[in-house]
């Protein structure tokens, strides 16, 4: 892939296609995304001698820059990244060596965690409407919520309780899905300027159609790919309540953890570690198994993988939440898995991407098992 492929749009508060010198200075792209985390980027630019490019960028009212990156490549429609610019360092190396502009941004959930809105009432509403109240506020950029709903959850009446924000909008969402399991990101497009900001369980990929499908034998479709199973990864946590009225311990049974979502591996092994929940005891039965299943998922994805993949040579860029399937490996590392980290590298001659991969269980589900 060239830069001839690579779209930079950019300007506030719309991005605009940037002018063609912008492009030819252009001479390195990163990308970085995760499941549940803050996406990056990091754009670097070639200065000549008396080059305006920082002040299209930096503008004396300071006001933020919106960046959209988008990469077209077979089966995806190609849009990378879409932030804001946060930090711009000019430098040089001395006599006779090139000036550089370097402009570093995060995605649109920086605008999501600018301002704290402890104390902001939400009376009577569960957590899925929470969440999409609070994502509404951000439909003016182009951000389309997709949340669903925890599998255990009991709503007390307004009259007993009254739910309040605590922390920023991001760190809100973010909380209320540690506590139940899910996760929050932005995943942007599919146009450019439009963002889907998913709460919920993960993988959420389509299983009957993975990214990618890699033959562990043959390395046609990765430069390299290291799976990986840690044993001791899994948790059997335990949690107690105490009863409002008698004060007497009440142990919750860890409910089971496909009731959050189906694990990608054919089977679960057992926990061989035991953790106690702490600052529970005065939570409801529901919240109490809500949090133990929150942790039992989380610590049940043991088996994760490292890969490198060539996107110019592939025509395919992996995208964050998506899914791979691994073939011809030794039985116990076949099968799906979630692409839970990606890192591009563009430049103009080049797209590498690095990934991570990640899932719950052992050996290759049925496609009944995983539907």
């Amino acid at each position: 892939m060239s830069f001839k492929d690579l779209s930079l749009l950019a300007g506030s508060p719309i991005p605009e296609p940037v002018a063609p010198d912008v492009m030819d200075a252009l001479e390195r792209v990163e990308i970085a995304t995760a499941i549940g985390e803050r996406g990056s980027f990091r754009l670097t630019f070639r200065l000549g001698p008396g080059s305006t490019l920082p002040a299209r960028f930096l503008h004396q009212t300071g006001e933020l820059v919106r960046v959209v990156l988008v990469t077209p490549v077979s089966g995806d429609p190609g849009v990378a990244m879409d932030g804001v610019m946060v930090a711009h360092t000019v430098s040089t190396g001395g006599r006779g060596r090139t000036r550089t502009l370097v402009v570093a941004g995060e995605d649109l959930t920086l605008l999501m965690d600018l301002i704290d809105a402890t104390g902001r009432p939400l009376p009577g509403m569960p957590t899925a409407a929470r969440i999409q109240l609070i994502l509404a506020g951000y439909s003016s950029m182009g951000v389309v919520p997709q949340v669903v709903p925890p599998p255990l959850e009991d709503v007390p009446v307004p009259a007993d309780r009254i739910f309040h924000q605590q922390g920023t909008d991001y760190a809100y969402v973010r909380s209320l899905a540690a506590r139940v399991g899910h996760r929050f990101t932005l995943d942007p497009g599919p146009l450019p300027g439009a963002s889907v900001a998913y709460w919920g369980p993960e993988p959420h990929g389509d299983r009957s159609r993975p990214s990618l499908v890699v033959n562990f034998d043959k390395l046609a479709n990765v430069e390299e790919l290291r799976l990986r199973f840690n044993a001791v990864h899994r948790v059997d946590p335990e949690a107690i309540i105490l009863d409002p009225v008698s004060k007497t311990p009440i142990p919750i049974p860890v409910p089971d953890i496909s009731t959050l979502v189906v694990p990608l591996g054919a089977v679960v092994p057992p926990a061989q570690r035991r953790w106690r929940l702490h600052q529970v005891a005065k939570l409801t039965p529901l919240q109490a198994a809500g949090a133990l299943l929150a942790e039992a998922s989380r610590s049940a994805e043991a088996m994760t993988g490292l890969g490198r993949l060539d996107v110019r040579r592939r025509g395919r860029r992996l995208r964050v939440g998506g899914l791979v399937e691994v073939r011809a490996a030794s039985k116990p590392f076949e099968g799906l898995f979630a692409i839970s980290r990606a890192y591009d590298t563009i430049t103009a001659r080049s797209h590498h991407q690095e990934f991570e991969l990640l899932r719950a269980g052992i050996g290759a589900a049925s496609a009944r098992s995983t539907s």
